[in-house]
């Protein structure tokens, strides 16, 4: 008796809880995205257009298509109508929740041990002499606890550190995108505020969210938006709708950081595009060598709140590093995401310190091949960082064979020794462990360029422009090759295109020389000279010592028949900031205007074979 008596009572309790939870919802509404969609244009400047067009040319049988929807919602509740969806959603997300907090954990662990509780108290009350009341209140005692047990179960948390309040209380509503839109949910990470002390954290913050952002980018039937482009935002000046509109994105994750000593504080909050409204919103008190859980918790807690499947965000074995190496590792990641000639240098030297303080950690290895393999790719062909890249690369294998970071590396310099068919092998593999991993494609790509195969550089240049849509870089570069094979009308058709993704970024940031730069050629490309000069005028002046900016100033030049400046342009690479590698040089068909000329033969016998 005593036994249906609590199972009836927890039953009872389960359904006044949802009860109390959804009139605390309906005490709060939140605007239904569903009822509010429109499918109205956005109009506006010509820049606005150029975005809201682009999205054509973001998606193909290979990605998530979600070309039929704008995405624009106003602000406006229909209650209605939000009634009928949302009770939908809201049960769903509801028992979620349960799930996720552990009550229901908790739920079924009390009704283990109140049913035993009550099977001692009829075994043993009466032969212990006990009166009859007793056992009525120790049935009293554990039906009132249930509830108690559970609302303790929601608000709070057990860690190793002990009992404490459970900062996934803040959610204010969590949504599933795949039942509003019906198409594969999208997201941009902006880069966290620093709202440290001394404000001398922004480096720590923006590696935060760039691996937060890789995480995310392993999560299956999820589009995630490339760090170049999303970080061209400031999270404090961000307009959640006007980035939405921008980057054609439904989600927005913004957050900040507080970080004195060990101690970090972590805000961070999913943001719905469509309305501004939060979808979820959580902050972590921990410590620094926390820092892997934090970011894998915000990651599954995305991947719940957008249902999709989360494919792979850590490795059960991922290492843990020493937190002053890992430190020093987003420091070099902040310094390398900017690809300037002293950036790389700075990079290096906090890749190096992490390697000092934790000689196992593959990834800063990763992180030195990189900054060598560039150096010598756009800085700097020497010897000396050829074998260092080779070193590097060949340590981050032995450390961490597992991260297609360490086999890009490993490509690289194999392309730097012309051994072509290992760097192959290399891309391959990094494309089979991450196959979203767009610097595997750009770089297998410009491999193939250096060996001279042009029709598979296309080809990998094709995907590397589905890995990451918003690129401007690898279609542009399509455009180049379909020159060298003849074929005029496709690279006048993908120049187009490029140049559509170019005035997208320099809209964002009207300073990105390598957009200026690229985009110059685009612009000669379809005729239009004058703005064309203007923009590699404003890129390399910008950048005087910048040798990618220099060269491909020479090829600008060489195109437009000004042979003495792209003669000027190619020496400075060689001279002034360091010479670029030959084989890119020999195969480039955009200097075969200047191929002829005496000085040219000079320069080229300059170059290291």
């Amino acid at each position: 008796m005593a036994s249906s008596i609590l199972v009836l009572t927890m039953v009872g309790s389960l359904f006044l809880y949802n009860v109390l939870e959804t009139a605390l919802h309906r005490k709060h509404p939140v605007p239904n995205p569903v009822c509010g969609l429109t499918a109205e244009s956005t109009t506006g400047s010509p820049g606005t257009g150029r975005i809201c067009d682009e999205r054509r040319h973001f998606h193909d049988e290979d990605l998530p298509d979600d070309r039929n929807h704008q995405f624009h919602l106003p602000t406006i509740t229909v209650y209605g109508c939000r009634s009928l969806v949302m009770g939908g959603l809201r049960a769903k997300n509801f028992w979620g929740q349960l799930k996720e907090r552990k009550v229901t954990r908790v739920a079924l662990a009390y009704v283990v041990v109140g049913w035993i509780l009550m099977q001692i108290g009829e075994a043993s009350f009466e032969a212990l002499g006990l009166p009859p009341w007793a056992l009525t209140l120790l049935v009293v005692f554990v039906l009132l606890g249930f509830p108690l047990a559970l609302v303790l179960a929601w608000a709070y948390e057990l860690t190793p550190q002990g009992v404490r309040k459970d900062p996934a209380g803040h959610i204010e509503a969590v949504t599933r995108f795949s039942d509003q839109t019906g198409s594969a949910p999208s997201i941009a990470v902006l880069p966290f505020d620093d709202l440290s002390e001394g404000g001398d954290q922004a480096y720590f913050c923006e590696g935060i969210a760039e691996e937060i952002l890789n995480a995310l980018c392993k999560i299956a039937n999820l589009r995630v938006v490339s760090r170049m482009a999303a970080f061209q935002f400031g999270s404090k000046q961000a307009d959640v709708k006007a980035v939405g509109e921008k980057l054609k994105v439904q989600t927005i994750l913004e957050g900040s950081v507080r970080k004195s000593g060990d101690n970090l504080r972590i805000t961070a909050q999913l943001v719905n595009t469509f309305d501004g409204y939060h979808l979820w919103s959580r902050q972590y008190d921990r410590r620094l060598e926390d820092i892997f859980e934090i970011q894998e918790e915000i990651a599954n807690s995305i991947a719940s709140s957008l249902s999709v499947s989360l494919k792979r965000v850590r490795d059960d074995d991922q290492q843990q590093v020493d937190p002053k190496a890992y430190d020093f590792f987003l420091r070099g990641l902040s310094y390398f995401a900017r690809h300037t000639t002293q950036d790389n240098v700075y990079a290096r030297q906090m890749f190096r310190q992490a390697a000092e303080i934790e000689p196992s950690f593959g990834r800063t290895w990763a992180g030195l091949a990189y900054t060598y393999g560039f150096e010598y790719l756009y800085f700097n062909a020497t010897d000396v960082n050829r074998n260092e890249a080779k070193r590097t690369s060949e340590r981050a294998l032995e450390l961490s064979p597992e991260l297609a970071e360490s086999h890009v590396s490993s490509g690289i310099a194999h392309c730097m020794s012309q051994e072509y068919k290992q760097a192959e092998a290399e891309f391959e593999k990094a494309i089979e462990l991450d196959p979203k991993n767009y610097e595997a494609w750009y770089f297998f790509a410009r491999a193939k360029v250096h060996e001279g195969d042009l029709a598979r550089a296309l080809k990998l240049f094709e995907r590397t422009s589905k890995v990451r849509p918003e690129d401007f870089q690898s279609v542009l570069l399509q455009a180049q090759l379909y020159t060298s094979l003849g074929e005029q009308d496709k690279a006048i058709a993908v120049t187009r295109k490029g140049i559509e993704k170019v005035r997208v970024v320099l809209e964002l940031n009207p300073d990105d020389n390598r957009a200026l730069n690229m985009g110059a050629f685009a612009l000669l490309r379809l005729d239009e000279k004058e703005e064309a000069k203007e923009w590699m005028t404003a890129s390399m002046q910008n950048a005087p010592m910048d040798s990618i900016i220099q060269y491909n100033g020479a090829c600008f030049f060489a195109l437009a028949g000004e042979v003495e400046q792209a003669l000027d342009c190619l020496e400075n690479c060689l001279i002034k900031v360091g010479n670029i590698s030959r084989e890119w040089l020999l195969h480039d068909s955009d200097m075969d205007n200047i191929r002829q000329h005496p000085r040219y033969e000079k320069i080229i016998k300059s170059f290291p074979e």
